[in-house]
């Protein structure tokens, strides 16, 4: 008996030394905050003294140690809790910056054996600003009249929201669908700016009618914000003397060499695209006169289907021409090159994607 009571003394004490740590974080595994929220805390505790506590915080370029008797070497945060010897280490982040936005995770040592904890960071959305309505700089509309049968390109813009905004047209409330191009996103230090491209032949029922683009965003108090563009149509007069139009007559630049731009919103695996899904690609040719034409292949094939009318717009530098594609990929595509072909007076030029596919 005093052998077997012995055994249990022995074993008891060798559980005992090697039970696992609970890591406990306040707040509990996920928090959401507001980007500019102030004095945020993030807390790892155990229950018995720590031998040191290494934090890895979003937005910071590596981790360090959260000890009260050492400076944080990152600015805008410092140490929080209790110390080491009260098994309490944590930090307080200043003010909430969008790359705050992630997992905290702290590695405490006890006894020679690390633990981890983790929270959460969500940043709330990020309202964008008002969508924009832009015509494109082709586009005749003296004194906000469009002529009869004349084609008018558009383009709403959404900027800088986090997430980005879901766009859509309108045309006196009833929503269009047709020669409307793909929404393309772009996106940058977690503010996205989304664009979408819409063409329409005036007609003369469009007369006193509005083109209304709606972004749709969870920071919108009510959920989305609207802008709109009124058609007018011009008025013909029967003039036997009408002047002539003039020639632009400026001197011919070459555009810069064209780039292919994938959309943000579209997934990939180590640069591949899933098999199936859309690809949402944009050409861009920037600072050309007169603007340049784009023709899209894939390898020999010529493209037709999926493609947004071009929108040009004009600056002091040239003329900036921009495409989107909405291509759905197919497994057959693996290794296949997408080129865009910028043709130019002063001579063509092209850019290329080689298509990577998984399943």
């Amino acid at each position: 008996m005093k052998r077997i009571a012995v055994f249990a003394l022995v074993l008891g004490a060798f559980v005992g030394c090697n039970h696992a740590v609970q890591v406990i974080t306040e707040p509990s595994g996920q928090v959401t905050v507001a980007e500019g929220q102030q004095n945020v805390n993030l807390l790892c505790l155990v229950d018995e003294p720590m031998d040191f506590c290494i934090v890895k915080v979003p937005g910071a370029p590596a981790p360090f140690a959260a000890s009260d008797k050492l400076p944080a070497p990152v600015e805008g945060i410092k140490f929080y809790g209790l110390g080491w010897s009260k098994g309490s280490c944590g930090i307080t982040i200043d003010t909430i910056k969008p790359t705050h936005d992630g997992q905290f995770e702290c590695t405490v040592s006890v006894k020679g054996q690390t633990y981890k904890g983790q929270i959460d960071i969500t940043v709330s959305a990020v309202a964008p600003e008002p969508p924009k309505i832009e015509l494109a700089s082709n586009v005749d509309s003296r004194n906000g009249e469009f002529e009869f049968g004349k084609k008018v390109t558009m383009k709403c813009v959404s900027r800088n929201g986090w997430p980005g905004a879901k766009l859509s047209w309108y045309l006196d409330g009833v929503k269009l669908t047709d020669d409307v191009g793909a929404e393309f996103s772009e996106t940058s230090n977690r503010r996205t700016t989304v664009q979408q491209i819409y063409r329409r032949a005036i007609a003369v029922e469009d007369n006193r009618k509005q083109v209304t683009c709606r972004a749709e965003h969870p920071a919108y108090p009510g959920g989305f914000m609207e802008t709109s563009l009124p058609i007018k149509l011009k008025k013909v007069y029967t003039n036997d003397k009408q002047e002539p139009q003039k020639e632009d007559l400026t001197e011919l630049i070459k555009p810069r060499p064209p780039q292919l731009i994938v959309s943000s919103e579209v997934a990939q695996r180590n640069g591949a695209f899933k098999a199936g899904s859309n690809l949402v690609v944009q050409c861009v040719s920037k600072d050309g006169n007169p603007p340049a034409g784009f023709l899209w292949f894939l390898n020999d094939q010529l493209i037709y289907e999926g493609l947004s009318a071009p929108f040009i717009s004009r600056n002091i530098r040239g003329n900036t021409v921009q495409q989107t594609l909405t291509y759905r990929l197919k497994p057959a595509d693996d290794g296949k090159m997408l080129i865009c072909k910028a043709r130019h007076p002063e001579g063509s030029e092209e850019t290329r994607l080689k298509i990577s596919t998984y399943n």
